[in-house]
C-alpha cells in the first residue's frame, strides 16, 4: 500500500505544481499585456497631442504624416499595423483637400450630343447634388463588356463570377478604398449603368485614387480616353454625349458637363486607354448628375 500512496502523493504534487505554473504564466502574460496596452495608450495620446497642437500653417496632411512616421519609427516600430488606419485617414484628408482646392475650370475636347462640335466643360467635384448613378438610390450595372483581370472561364461566366475580385458594381459604390474598383485587362472596356431614374443628364464625374493614397503612389492604371453615350428608356435610342479625357495630374474627382435634349435611363461608358499601365485599368467611381424635369 505504501508504494501506491507514494505514487499518488507524487502525482498530486506534480499536478499542483503544473497548475501553479500555468496560473503564473497566465497572470504574467496578462500583466505584460496590460503594460503594453498602457504604453500603447500613452504613445497614441502623445501622437494625438502632437497632431492637435501642430503649429499654425503646419497642419497639412503631408506634415502630419511625417510627424506620425517619426514617432512610430522611434517608439512604436513593433506595432506599425496598429497605426495604419490613422495614417490612411490623414492621406484621405490630403486627397479631399486636393478635390476642393481652387475653382478653375478646364475645357476638354468633346463632342456634343448627336455628333455636334463644342467642348465638354470639366470642373472639380460637385458636392450636394443628387448622384443618380449611386447604388443606394437604385442604380445598377446593366451590361459589361471587358476582360477580367484574373481571366475567365465558361463556368465562372455562367455563375456570374468572372469579375468576383474587382466587380463592376464598385464604380457605383461610395467607397474609395485602394482596390475597391472595377478592374479589367488592358485598357478597353464598356460599362452600361442603369440610373436610379431617367433624367436630363447635365454632368458626370469620374474618380480615381490620388497618388498619395495609391499603392506605391502609382496611378497609371487610371483611365484616360473614353466616350460616353446616353440611352433612352423606351426606344433604347443611343446618343453619343462626347469624347473625354481623364487627366492624371488634376484632382482625383473630375466633372464633365454635357448637354442632353432628352431623358436617359442608361449611361454607357466606353474606355479606350489608360495612363500607361501595361496590364490593367481600374475605374473607381462614376457619378451622374442631372434633372428629372427640363
Amino acid at each position: 500500500m505504501e508504494p501506491s500512496r507514494t505514487r499518488v502523493c507524487i502525482c498530486y504534487l506534480i499536478s499542483t505544481c503544473l497548475i501553479a505554473c500555468f496560473i503564473y504564466i497566465l497572470v504574467s502574460s496578462n500583466l505584460e499585456n496590460t503594460r503594453k496596452f498602457g504604453r500603447l495608450r500613452e504613445e497614441v495620446d502623445e501622437i494625438a497631442h502632437v497632431i492637435l497642437h501642430t503649429a499654425p500653417g503646419q497642419g497639412d496632411a503631408k506634415h502630419l504624416n511625417e510627424i506620425v512616421d517619426g514617432i512610430v519609427k522611434k517608439r512604436l516600430a513593433g506595432i506599425w499595423d496598429d497605426l495604419y488606419t490613422m495614417k490612411k485617414q490623414l492621406r484621405l484628408t490630403e486627397c479631399t483637400k486636393g478635390r476642393s482646392q481652387g475653382s478653375t475650370q478646364h475645357t476638354m475636347p468633346g463632342e456634343g450630343e448627336g455628333g455636334g462640335g463644342g467642348g465638354a466643360l470639366m470642373e472639380h467635384s460637385m458636392p450636394g447634388r443628387v448622384n443618380y448613378a449611386a447604388e443606394e438610390l437604385g442604380a445598377k450595372i446593366q451590361d459589361v463588356n471587358a476582360e477580367p483581370v484574373d481571366g475567365g472561364n465558361v463556368v465562372r461566366s455562367v455563375l456570374g463570377l468572372q469579375y468576383s475580385a474587382n466587380p463592376p458594381i464598385n464604380i457605383i459604390k461610395p467607397s474609395m478604398e485602394p482596390g475597391n474598383c472595377f478592374a479589367f485587362k488592358q485598357s478597353k472596356a464598356m460599362v452600361t449603368i442603369k440610373l436610379a431614374q431617367a433624367i436630363f443628364v447635365e454632368s458626370f464625374e469620374l474618380e480615381h485614387l490620388c497618388k498619395g493614397n495609391a499603392p506605391n503612389n502609382d496611378t497609371t492604371s487610371a483611365p484616360k480616353d473614353f466616350e460616353v453615350h446616353g440611352i433612352t428608356a423606351t426606344s433604347k435610342k443611343e446618343t453619343k454625349l462626347g469624347d473625354f479625357i481623364y487627366t492624371n495630374q488634376d484632382p482625383p474627382a473630375q466633372n464633365y458637363a454635357v448637354k442632353s435634349e432628352c431623358k436617359y435611363l442608361y449611361i454607357r461608358f466606353k474606355f479606350k486607354s489608360n495612363h500607361g499601365h501595361p496590364q490593367y485599368t481600374c475605374v473607381y467611381r462614376i457619378a451622374v448628375y442631372g434633372r428629372s424635369q427640363k
